[in-house]
């Protein structure tokens, strides 16, 4: 279990997935990976080669630089995880 600082303790849960995206995750898929990620209140990051940044942030998303083939780990920690990653996750499937 982790502590989230604003929502208490939660097991944090996080799934990785393969970006197929012939642009990759660019400004138009990243907007809408972002406004879907603003709606929930858990705290959500998106890692990158090694980089771990706010999924609530378009700017740091596409500091990312994520492109097609790239494997990217939504990582989810707070009240509503379970469920925003199962969205988050299919919503990373259904992006054009």
């Amino acid at each position: 279990m982790f502590k989230n600082k604003n929502l208490g303790y939660f097991k944090m849960v996080k799934k990785s997935i393969i970006v197929n995206l012939s642009n990759g995750f660019h400004i138009r898929p990243a907007t809408r990976f972002v406004k879907e990620a603003r709606k929930f209140i858990s705290e959500i990051k998106l890692k990158f080669n090694g980089n771990i940044v706010d999924a609530k942030s378009l700017l740091k998303v596409q500091t990312l630089g994520i492109s097609n083939g790239s494997k990217l780990t939504i990582i989810v920690n707070g009240k509503d995880e379970d469920r925003a990653l199962k969205i988050l996750y299919n919503l990373v499937n259904k992006l054009e």
